[in-house]
């Protein structure tokens, strides 16, 4: 029996066969840097612990609370940075966590340049602004946010299915 070369496997040469390796290690090594963790802050309302804004921490990420106080006089605004790590550094020693904002208007919280958040809770209900920085694969920031989306959907994971 004669054997009929087979066409659809082209040979390849040595650099061809260079540059198929090299892909799968340039695929490998940005496939492992999705898996490192870095630092992500949360802030949430305490205690009702609802999730108010979750974004990961660069060594210049800053945040503000900006509120007026009970007493009067003008608005704070405080500025809060972080460290190395993803600590952080407040600007004055009464900064802890859980953050009481006693306002006597609307209080709001700003990441960075982006909008303002109302925080409509921690002026209604009296709660405490909780702020936390947890650790967490770069890949898995995408992940739950598609998951939280999905959840949050009107459908939710109940499904539009017909009903019986």
């Amino acid at each position: 029996m004669k054997k009929i070369p087979d066409e659809s496997l082209p040979e390849f040469s040595g650099a061809e066969r260079a540059a198929r390796r090299w892909d799968v290690v340039v695929t490998v090594i940005l496939a492992s840097l999705l898996l490192l963790p870095i630092p992500f802050v949360q802030f949430r309302s305490w205690p009702e612990n609802r999730l108010i804004l979750e974004r990961p921490v660069l060594p210049w990420s800053t945040f503000r609370v900006c509120y007026q106080p009970l007493e009067g006089g003008p608005p704070v605004e405080e500025l809060y940075r972080f460290q190395g790590l993803g600590r952080l550094a407040a600007q004055n020693l009464s900064a802890l966590s859980p953050l009481a904002v006693e306002s006597s208007e609307l209080p709001f919280l700003q990441w960075q340049r982006q909008p303002e958040i109302a925080l409509h809770e921690l002026h209604h209900k009296g709660g405490l602004l909780h702020v936390a920085v947890r650790w967490q694969p770069i890949a898995a920031y995408p992940v739950k946010m598609l998951k939280d989306a999905w959840q949050a959907h009107p459908l939710g994971s109940h499904g539009g299915g017909a009903k019986r």
